[in-house]
């Protein structure tokens, strides 16, 4: 822990156990502590219970204040509504309008968080600023360089995320919670006396709607020529049914279809998603072994490091945030990152952060531009594909 008496730094609360505790831990250390919650843009043509539960919302609001107040510490609130709403919301009606699969929590990491909050807290002198993230920062001492490695809890391992971060930032970001299990936290919180937010569940899915998946927020906030009905065809090109909107899916989704099984059969295969074609307004579906891709393509190259790697290097890969690390070899060629892994993954989506892993070490990661088939898959098994209608 880089910890100097009195140092001062800024720490993101959210209202959550998380966050509480990062607060708490480094006023012990002895750490000149500032609070601060982000005002976020929320999602005001649905208001519930369920959007109150979620903690990056103003539904935090009262727990962090009340945490600072217990810990006596000063506590700010961040208006960074406007920024939110373009760097995240928008980010994210129009990836999807695009054709692809948005990761808003990346984006708000990268401008949010770790921008605009970052900005805020060098604006106000603080030496650093502390999240409840579950990651770790070291220095190298050889090559002097800052490093970002998964945490203890690899269960809320949050790396994923943070593949942006920059020499600069890292420099001036501590995250308290890399060496403690979750368990651990909440028994914190119990020896801090924050009882409240140690019984506060957590929060599931976006912050910026109630909804368990996009659908509805969805037909909400994109105009209607962007849920314009089209066909859905199997990969021989043959039309098998009709889709609702192409925002309304993603690859490899198989629910939600209404096309039923191949065989057109109640206990028939079933189709799922493997093509997105938004320029035609066509929707591609085959079978889950059609979903599988050993080779794709990312730009938008972020490196810890500060430095892009030339020829081949062996990694392990991650597509999503709970997705498994596969091992991968990538290779730099025209500014984009061409990705081969050993095995065959599941659901390779464009817009998709792909994140590099060496061991424990996250490296960089990119945005997938588009997936290539698996090398085994032939055309002439595609070609077989029955067709229900």
């Amino acid at each position: 822990m880089r910890k100097k008496i009195k140092q001062k730094v800024v720490v993101a609360m959210s209202g959550g156990v998380d966050s509480s505790v990062t607060a708490a831990l480094l006023k012990e250390q002895g750490y000149e502590c500032i609070g601060m919650h982000l005002n976020f843009w929320t999602d005001t043509a649905e208001q519930n219970e369920a959007a109150k539960n979620k903690c990056c919302t103003l539904g935090g609001l009262e727990d962090a204040r009340d945490v600072s107040a217990k810990l006596d510490i000063p506590f700010y609130v961040m208006n960074v509504v406007d920024e939110f709403k373009q760097r995240v919301v928008d980010y994210f009606l129009e990836t999807y309008s695009a054709g692809q699969t948005p990761n808003p929590c990346v984006e708000c990491n990268r401008h949010i968080k770790f921008g605009e909050l970052l900005k805020r807290a060098q604006e106000l002198g603080a030496d650093f600023l502390a999240s409840g993230h579950y990651a770790k920062v070291a220095q190298n001492i050889q090559t002097e360089k800052y490093e970002l490695f998964m945490p203890k809890d690899r269960g809320k391992d949050q790396t994923y995320f943070l593949y942006h971060l920059s020499q600069e930032k890292l420099k001036h970001i501590l995250f308290p919670l890399g060496d403690l299990m979750k368990s651990e936290v909440y028994e914190l919180a119990q020896k801090f006396g924050l009882i409240r937010v140690a019984e506060k569940p957590q929060s599931q899915g976006l912050c910026f709607f109630s909804e368990a998946t996009p659908k509805e927020f969805l037909h909400r906030y994109l105009q209607a020529g962007f849920l314009k009905p089209g066909p859905i065809v199997a990969l021989d090109g043959r039309k098998i049914g009709e889709h609702k909107g192409l925002p309304l899916y993603t690859i490899g989704q198989r629910q939600g279809l209404g096309i039923g099984g191949i065989s057109n059969e109640p206990e028939g295969e079933p189709w799922y998603v493997v093509r997105i074609e938004p320029r035609i307004n066509r929707l591609v579906v085959g079978r889950k072994e059609d979903i599988y891709h050993d080779t794709f393509v990312c730009d938008a190259l972020s490196f810890i490091s500060g430095e892009i790697p030339s020829g081949k290097q062996s990694v392990e890969v991650r597509i999503r945030h709970r997705g498994v690390l596969t091992p991968a070899e990538i290779e730099m060629k025209d500014e984009r990152i061409f990705v081969s892994c050993k095995i065959p993954v599941c659901a390779v989506a464009a817009g998709q952060a792909a994140v590099f892993y060496k061991g424990e070490q996250l490296i960089g990661g990119a945005t997938i531009l588009e997936p290539y088939a698996k090398k085994e898959t032939s055309q002439k098994t595609r070609a077989r594909i029955p067709i229900a209608y």
